[in-house]
């Protein structure tokens, strides 16, 4: 049975770091299902919320300082599938870092909307997707002159930050609307100065709490400002969200309200202290780092100079009883938050102390390997088009001059080599082949 397997993972004890932000913490003091109940007299209805739901709304938005903030039991994508609909009811053009999310891509098609990409910069080290930068948004801005939208992801998933303050200075300019994938930065806003989207200036803001607060998985918060969206957000989000929200998700988004009101700026001080510290010592031992601004929480290293894969990384952490949130060819991801214990702080720090580079490495050779440019492929249908049409999966050999029909990527956090409705080039296929991809799914 699942629950016993669940169980039996469980009892590893394992460090947990990686989602979510709870990390076991006991958030309930009775059992969970006696809380999970439906929409009643006393219990409210999230889309048309007027009571305890409306109060427990009202308590984020005056923590985060929004005009408006939705829950959402449905997690960050219900938030991104809104702030996508909200962007689109007025804006005819969109503007979109090309390192998002799929569930942001997923809703564009839902919607018809079809961005025009821009490239991060290769600015924050090593194989890093980097940053979308300001100026490139003014740049697009400035050739498209008609009311436009422009969305963006930061924190990125190894906890590279974009120049959100100037991006939305940029934006204002030209009235364009900034709207940020959050999804991993909820707490930004209690560092010791905030980070948060809402308050370096954008106008919606897609937060997944439960990625580093102590919320249950699919608990997400929305926040607005401006009146004119605010007064819609309900409309749109009912458009895409479950009428059967999960309350103990909702009960923990509160509770965790309370928990940051009381806690938040003194623990998540006490986190950056933690994982800082951590990260000097990968520094001191040869590893590598993002540069640039960074989530000051996160931790992603990279033991490549010492010769080692983040695949490597990931199963030596693995086997000291360390559970990471992520790796890839290069990185591994970890996601601490104040609910880890000083053991599992210990463990980690012993774990990386401990490992001994390899000789003879040949790091440089990697360094050119990741220093090419990223290209946009030519697109032959919209999002939409190629989404919906019907599909077929074919070898990664045969699929020169083909139509991707899917999102192709070596990780979720990357940017994707090729996206729906995108014709497979010769770039393309080389560097689908780099990162182990032998099948694609290609429009019939």
């Amino acid at each position: 049975m699942l629950y016993n397997d669940l169980k039996q993972y469980v009892g590893k004890g394992m460090a947990s770091f990686h989602t979510p932000g709870h990390k076991g913490f006991k958030i309930f003091n009775e059992p969970i299902w006696n809380l999970d109940l439906t929409e009643l007299p006393e219990t409210d209805s999230l889309f048309e919320a007027s009571g305890i739901l409306f109060k427990a709304e009202e308590r984020v938005k005056i923590l985060f300082g929004s005009d408006k903030s939705l829950i959402s039991a449905g997690g960050n994508t219900l938030c991104i599938q809104t702030m996508l609909r909200l962007a689109s009811l007025d804006r005819k053009r969109m503007l979109a870092g090309r390192n998002i999310h799929r569930a942001a891509i997923g809703a564009m098609a839902l919607l018809g909307i079809q961005p025009e990409w821009i490239i991060p910069d290769k600015d924050a080290g090593f194989s890093l997707p980097g940053r979308i930068n300001s100026e490139k948004v003014a740049h697009n801005l400035d050739k498209i002159k008609v009311p436009s939208a422009v969305y963006i992801t930061s924190p990125d998933y190894y906890g590279v930050l974009s120049d959100i303050q100037n991006i939305a200075i940029e934006c204002r300019k030209r009235d364009a609307l900034l709207i940020v994938d959050n999804a991993h930065g909820t707490h930004l806003k209690f560092l010791k100065n905030s980070l948060h989207p809402l308050d370096l200036g954008a106008s919606m803001s897609a937060d997944s709490a439960h990625k580093t607060l102590p919320v249950l998985t699919g608990g997400a918060w929305l926040h607005i400002k401006g009146q004119n969206l605010a007064q819609r957000a309900k409309e749109a989000m009912a458009l895409f969200g479950s009428t059967s929200p999960s309350y103990p998700i909702m009960c923990t988004l509160d509770l965790c309200t309370k928990y940051l009101f009381e806690r938040g700026k003194k623990d998540f001080w006490e986190l950056s202290e933690q994982s800082e510290r951590i990260k000097k010592i990968a520094q001191r031992k040869g590893m590598l780092v993002p540069q640039g601004q960074c989530d000051p929480t996160r931790i992603t290293f990279s033991a490549q100079p010492l010769g080692y894969s983040g695949k490597y990384m990931s199963k030596y952490l693995r086997i000291n009883g360390i559970e990471p949130e992520f790796c890839d060819e290069n990185y591994v991801v970890l996601i601490p938050s104040p609910f880890n214990s000083r053991e599992d702080w210990n463990r980690l720090e012993r774990c990386i102390s401990d490992i001994k580079p390899k000789r003879n490495v040949n790091f440089e050779k990697k360094l050119k390997e990741y220093s090419k440019n990223i290209f946009i492929p030519k697109a032959h249908l919209t999002l939409r088009e190629a989404i919906f049409a019907n599909h077929k999966k074919i070898p990664l050999e045969n699929a020169l001059g083909k139509i991707a029909g899917d999102i192709i990527c070596p990780c979720p956090p990357g940017v994707p080599v090729v996206m729906p409705g995108e014709i497979i080039g010769i770039y393309e296929k080389e560097a689908l082949k780099r990162y182990g991809i032998s099948e694609i799914c290609v429009v019939k």
